[in-house]
């Protein structure tokens, strides 16, 4: 696949996003006996995970590394800009948490990213969330990385789809 090629990419997921605040979202998670690591309880405290009162129906895609025309060992350049070459938007920190859950039916050992912005620019922060199912539990884990090298190759990243996000 060319760099310069369209996609057209599928819808994933439709889900209301918002409406709850954290520590809500939190007893919801906790109720479904999601998992957590310490990085994802980190990413919860932070300002930046900050849920509208309102809800808001978002659309959703997914796409791995390849399918996005990208090697492993593509830069956070241009990862952002071919998303934007693709008309997709990174997620708002909080979607993933809103998306783990509206996905209880996840594939075991899959991997699926939730691609946002960094909330701290601390190198030893986490970047973000990434929603797993391993040994028949399902998490909501948070990671730190500098770059895309050493990602399982399964892995898919979340996208909003940019022209066709729907407010409500």
């Amino acid at each position: 696949m060319k760099k310069h090629e369209q996609i057209d990419f599928k819808v994933f997921k439709e889900i209301l996003i918002g409406g709850l605040s954290k520590e809500e979202l939190l007893k919801r998670l906790s109720h479904k006996n999601i998992k957590f690591n310490e990085y994802a309880r980190i990413l919860f405290e932070n300002d930046k995970f900050n849920p509208p009162e309102k809800n808001q129906k978002v659309i959703l895609t997914k796409a791995k590394l390849d399918e996005l025309g990208l090697e492993e060992n593509c830069t956070d350049k241009e990862f952002m800009n071919r998303i934007t070459e693709l008309s997709l938007e990174l997620c708002p920190l909080y979607l993933a948490a809103f998306l783990r859950l509206e996905y209880m039916d996840q594939e075991e050992n899959s991997y699926l990213t939730v691609a946002s912005i960094k909330p701290e620019a601390a190198e030893d922060y986490p970047n973000g969330f990434y929603l797993r199912k391993t040994g028949n539990e399902l998490w909501l884990r948070g990671y730190r990385a500098d770059g895309f090298e050493g990602w399982p190759s399964s892995n898919e990243f979340v996208f909003l789809f940019g022209a066709r996000r729907l407010s409500q």
